[in-house]
């Protein structure tokens, strides 16, 4: 439902506060009353390289750039729990420069365990993102999942796990 509201509220409206203020909505009147999404909504304007986004309780977007990996700010709740009125939704632009990489993850990979109970979390997924920056972004994805397993050993996958990594060139 989140996707397809998403999709149609993007060709009305250019702007991801809007869009996921709309979506919001929408989710209030025809979703589950107790269900919500996180969502990062970006759109990148291929001309300028400039990234304009939004955050709805989404982690937070790590941004690979000249040996430093960055996670990009906003605030926002989650959408289709809270009344449009309460949601802050902060609409952010960013420089993207050539060389750079965003990567966009859920929760599921910071949320991997080791077989002594050890959670994965966010800065050494950070480390992790950082020690194979540069590669291509299918590498990239794949040698983070390849070393999430290494990590995991045989303990239990509780939680999907989503990487998508855009390249700026």
């Amino acid at each position: 439902l989140t996707r397809s509201l998403l999709l149609a509220e993007a060709r009305r409206e250019p702007s991801p506060r809007a869009v996921l203020l709309s979506v919001n909505q929408l989710l209030r009147e025809l979703g589950d009353p107790q269900m919500f999404v996180t969502v990062f909504y970006g759109v990148i304007d291929r001309a300028t390289r400039m990234l304009t986004y939004a955050r709805a309780g989404h982690d937070y977007p790590v941004l690979l750039r000249n040996g430093v990996a960055k996670l990009l700010e906003g605030g926002g709740l989650v959408l289709g729990a809270f009344d449009q009125r309460e949601i802050p939704l902060e609409e952010i632009e960013l420089q993207l420069e050539p060389g750079d990489q965003l990567a966009l993850y859920t929760d599921g990979l910071t949320d991997v365990f080791g077989p002594g109970g050890e959670r994965f979390e966010l800065e050494r997924l950070q480390a992790l993102f950082l020690r194979h920056a540069g590669a291509t972004a299918d590498a990239l994805c794949d040698s983070t999942f390849d070393d999430l397993a290494v990590f995991q050993g045989n303990a239990e996958q509780f939680d999907d796990m989503t990487l998508l990594v855009v390249g700026v060139r």
